[in-house]
């Protein structure tokens, strides 16, 4: 095929929200990191009408008619979904899917929208969080939040800024536990209204952004992996507290704290829950700690009768790609 355009988009841990209380002006902000694994890969062509194959056809259906409409495009195209990431486990899928689909067809039809201006046009300002930086840049990512005064519910239209992005130390590794589970646990999260989130006490709130600060975002320039780990289990701790009332506890999954006190118990430095989980991961350093540590897990697993996917896996450190099959960048 001719002219063919191909994007590439990894998946993303997100490793804790920054204020459910809003008393500064702002709601929500984020703490996101890039993984090499599953990820989002789709080719791209131009045609008259609009054809979608492979995975979530519905989905990217539904997600090019959106572009296309507001972009105002009088063309369709092919797409050829050949790599998904599965829809509500803690991945990112949806909004990730959403910035491959616009990139691609903006890309297509030569619009050059940067991805905040297909964010705008794709998803509701709560739902960009970390992950316009994890398509742009990979690593690791601090988005802002959305101001309050923001038209909600969504808060269409913005896109919250990234604050900070750095590459991730190349010898740490994610292991990442998805337990099954028969409930969609990314659609909760707009159970959660700004009305509601005043009762998140500040204290809460402040401790999480002086965790961020003053030790896990220097432990990850220095490379030191133990203070990143404690920092980010207690992020997460003080974060599970927050979202208790809305998800039944500290986890989402019955199976997942059991599954955490095993990571940590095991190696592990830190570990928590992806957004609204079922994922949960844990982080160690070189490759023989993470295998060591996925073989305890899947046994750990096997002898509690729970079935989950297991995967041990690399940071990556730079976003998606979007280029032409010729080699030529879009």
């Amino acid at each position: 095929m001719e002219d063919m355009l191909r994007v590439t988009a990894p998946c993303r841990l997100h490793l804790g929200q920054l204020d459910l209380n809003g008393s500064l002006g702002r709601m929500y902000g984020g703490i996101g990191v890039a993984l090499d694994g599953p990820r989002i890969v789709l080719r791209a062509e131009r045609r008259d009408e609009l054809v979608v194959e492979g995975f979530d056809t519905a989905r990217v259906t539904d997600l090019a008619r959106t572009f296309v409409d507001k972009a105002q495009i009088r063309a369709g195209a092919r797409i050829v979904v050949q790599e998904s990431i599965t829809a509500h486990i803690g991945l990112g899928s949806g909004t990730l899917l959403s910035l491959s689909v616009g990139s691609a067809l903006s890309a297509l039809y030569n619009l050059k929208l940067t991805t905040e201006d297909v964010a705008r046009m794709m998803l509701p300002g709560d739902k960009c969080d970390v992950c316009v930086g994890i398509f742009k840049s990979g690593g690791l990512v601090v988005a802002s939040g959305v101001p309050r005064e923001f038209d909600w519910p969504g808060a269409e239209g913005y896109v919250p800024p990234t604050i900070f992005q750095r590459p991730f130390p190349q010898d740490w590794r994610f292991i990442v536990v998805t337990p099954e589970t028969a409930t969609q646990s990314g659609q909760t999260r707009h159970g959660i209204s700004i009305d509601m989130t005043p009762a998140i006490a500040p204290e809460d709130v402040g401790l999480v952004c002086r965790l961020l600060v003053m030790q896990l975002l220097p432990a990850v320039i220095e490379g030191n992996i133990d203070e990143f780990g404690q920092a980010l289990t207690e992020m997460q701790w003080t974060i599970g507290k927050q979202f208790a009332p809305f998800q039944g506890g500290l986890y989402s999954h019955p199976s997942a704290e059991g599954i955490v006190r095993l990571l940590l118990g095991n190696g592990a430095t830190g570990a928590g829950q992806s957004s609204w989980g079922p994922t949960v991961y844990a982080v160690v350093e070189g490759d023989d700690a993470a295998e060591h540590l996925e073989a305890t897990v899947r046994e750990y697993l096997a002898e509690a009768s729970v079935r989950a996917r297991v995967r041990c896996l690399k940071v990556r450190n730079s976003g998606a790609t979007v280029a032409w099959e010729d080699g030529e960048h879009a």
